[in-house]
């Protein structure tokens, strides 16, 4: 995705957030992670700052004078586009803007210019994380710098993870799942591996099938198929993860394949489609867990629904 898509998404979905709330809408709800217990606290941005690398320059450019220009929410979502536009290449710049915004935004802000920074200055943008005041942003940022190297250097973004505090289960679940997209065998061997906690393993699990029943289903099945027997929920997760990703393009395409390549883990894959399913139509979403097999699962599939 180019910057200036990337600005004018930003600045888009902002500002139309501000109108419907002004109309008494209220907007649609940020997807949240399907839980691997049955309660899991959702950082504040768990797809980070920037989903793709950014391309060349901007087609479309900010400038303070623009901004400041502007009136109250829209002035405030023209400079956090400014500082977006201006993270890599000039950091001190963008501190500049988000110096423009007020508090809870000033700290988003922050770590989505320390993110977007990353990969040039690492040093640079773990020092303004630790700048940021509010605990969950402040961790937001570290979770957001192990995005960043996911995908380029494995052992980093892993350890970066270790800093993430309160999302640090969250971001070893996203961060090994992006690992996984471009080297599965090594994600779950780091899975397989790697000494966790009960819940952290779930989570590691969960992130195999999650990321790649969204770029690569059959391998992400197959991978699943993988996953030690030592104990059910550890593959339970990870159909659990695979389901969810499936019906985030095809809910109808993603219960054919529970039926078809579910296996044992037939209800759990159902469990994950029921749950992503929650975020548009929990009617549905509910007739998906009756056709749960398992009552415990049932059980926990309605649960999740009345949450």
């Amino acid at each position: 995705m180019k910057f200036g898509a990337l600005y004018v998404a930003t600045l888009g979905t902002l500002v139309g957030g501000i109108e419907l709330l002004k109309a008494g809408v209220d907007p649609e709800p940020e997807p949240q992670e399907p839980p691997v217990a049955e309660v899991m606290a959702v950082p504040p941005k768990p797809e980070g700052a920037s989903p793709e690398q950014a391309g060349d320059g901007p087609s479309v450019r900010y400038t303070e004078e623009q901004c400041a220009a502007q009136q109250g929410d829209y002035r405030e979502a023209c400079f956090h586009a400014l500082a977006l536009q201006r993270a890599e290449r000039d950091p001190e710049g963008a501190l500049q803007a988000c110096a423009a915004i007020e508090d809870p935004l000033h700290s988003e802000c922050l770590a989505d210019v320390s993110e977007l920074h990353a990969r040039v200055d690492l040093d640079w943008s773990k020092a303004t994380c630790e700048t940021i005041g509010p605990k969950k942003w402040r961790d937001q940022c570290w979770f957001g710098l192990a995005l960043a190297w996911s995908v380029h250097d494995f052992d980093r973004s892993r350890e970066l993870c270790e800093s993430a505090g309160q999302w640090r289960n969250f971001c070893r679940h996203d961060v090994n799942g992006e690992i996984a997209q471009v080297d599965h065998e090594d994600a779950l061997a780091w899975c397989n591996e790697t000494p966790m906690t009960a819940l952290q393993l779930q989570g590691c699990y969960h992130g195999l099938g999650k990321y790649l029943g969204r770029t690569a289903p059959d391998t992400g099945l197959e991978t699943c198929l993988r996953v030690p027997r030592a104990q059910d929920i550890h593959p339970q997760q990870c159909f659990h993860g695979w389901g969810w990703a499936l019906s985030e393009t095809d809910t109808d395409a993603a219960l054919a394949r529970c039926e078809a390549d579910g296996d044992a883990w037939r209800d759990s894959c159902l469990l994950g489609v029921s749950a992503n399913m929650k975020r548009f139509d929990v009617d549905r979403a509910l007739d998906i867990c009756q056709a749960v097999q398992s009552t415990d699962l049932r059980g926990k599939c309605e649960r999740f629904l009345k949450r």
